[in-house]
């Protein structure tokens, strides 16, 4: 029986290990950033093994060459003689936990949705179609490559997600505009990002749902920078109007999920003087047609009727509720998690679950 370790993803992780057919999951651990944080997780992670008298034979862990968790897997690695490294991507893993989670062998679409995760083009990832198996991946579709203005300070910051949406909308000199976004951020502040995008300085690209969910909640005016993780989408779910039945365009143009149409109607609502409440229910609706939309063109493409959905966004508890209405009826099946955690939380069970199926265990 061979037995497998992995570390899961960044900030926010466990770990999980699997000897023979048993799984065993660490408690939460927050924030690996944290020197003490991190140091308790690699002590309870030797901890766990010495007590077990386990020694790895496959260490597994993030593709994110720089996260905590992958040095650590590195480390254990080096140590462990005869060990193997797997890397297995960010989003893979949040589907092929849910594949375990439903015992799930067969060829899926996985739709994840979260913040941020490494991917293999070197560009974060978020928003992610996957065609999986246990064993591997393809990217047929992804939310479209956006300027992400000043890396990672644009996770707590979303009104530059919202200035990069805006200036690709409706190009740079966004700031000479009726915005009401302009007037709460600054004109000065508001052309220096639009210059950084202009110029591409430190602007990585990102496909990620997560920063278009503080885009849209800065462009309503319901948060421009966040006090906690995901604080802005959360306030944009809150504010969501019940019963409303409308949504915004979009396009798909080859790989591309493009939301040009989406952010145009926002800022028109805005400017209207549309409530957040419906510019919210609007935008979510819209998310949830698109996940919809190219769950049956997998299912024409490839015959593929399985889908499974998870990542941070599914936390958002009307998001969930309008996708299952959505293919309730449909020829399409759905799976949501139930047992495992749709965030980063269940990285780890699903890097078990890859590494697994890689082995044939």
């Amino acid at each position: 029986m061979k037995k497998i370790l992995a570390l899961g993803a960044g900030n926010k992780t466990n770990f999980s290990v699997m000897n023979g057919n048993v799984l065993f999951t660490s408690d939460i651990v927050e924030n690996l950033a944290d020197m003490e944080n991190l140091k308790r997780f690699e002590t309870e992670t030797r901890k766990y093994l010495e007590n077990d008298g386990l020694a790895p034979e496959y260490i597994v862990c993030d593709m994110h060459p720089d996260y905590r968790s992958s040095l650590l897997a590195e480390k254990i690695h080096k140590e462990s003689s005869g060990s193997t490294l797997l890397k297995v991507q960010h989003h893979f893993a949040h589907i092929a936990s849910c594949m375990l989670e439903h015992s799930l062998e067969e060829e899926v679409l996985g739709v994840s949705f979260d913040g941020t995760g490494y991917g293999p083009d070197g560009n974060s990832w978020g928003g992610e179609f996957l065609i999986c198996t246990r064993k591997d991946f393809s990217r047929p579709y992804h939310l479209k490559y956006m300027k992400q203005p000043g890396g990672d300070i644009a996770a707590r910051e979303g009104w530059r997600m919202a200035i990069a949406y805006l200036v690709d909308a409706f190009g740079p000199d966004i700031g000479a505009t009726e915005f009401p976004l302009v007037g709460r951020i600054g004109r000065k502040k508001i052309d220096l990002v639009s210059q950084m995008i202009e110029k591409d300085v430190n602007c990585p690209l990102t496909s990620s749902m997560g920063r278009l969910f503080d885009a849209v909640a800065s462009l309503a005016g319901i948060c421009d920078v966040s006090g906690f993780e995901a604080e802005g989408a959360i306030l944009l779910e809150k504010k969501v109007a019940k019963d409303v039945p409308g949504c915004y365009g979009y396009e798909i143009e080859g790989a591309e999920v493009v939301i040009t149409k989406m952010i145009k109607g926002i800022t028109g609502d805005v400017l209207a003087q549309v409530g957040a409440d419906i510019i919210s229910a609007k935008f979510h609706n819209t998310i949830g047609e698109i996940v919809f939309d190219i769950a049956g063109r997998v299912k024409k493409e490839n015959g593929i009727d399985k889908v499974l959905i998870s990542g941070g966004c599914f936390q958002n508890k009307y998001l969930v509720e309008y996708i299952e209405k959505r293919f309730s009826g449909s020829d399409l099946d759905l799976y949501k998690h139930k047992k495992y955690s749709p965030t980063d939380l269940g990285v780890s069970i699903g890097q078990v679950a890859v590494a697994a199926s890689l082995l044939q265990l």
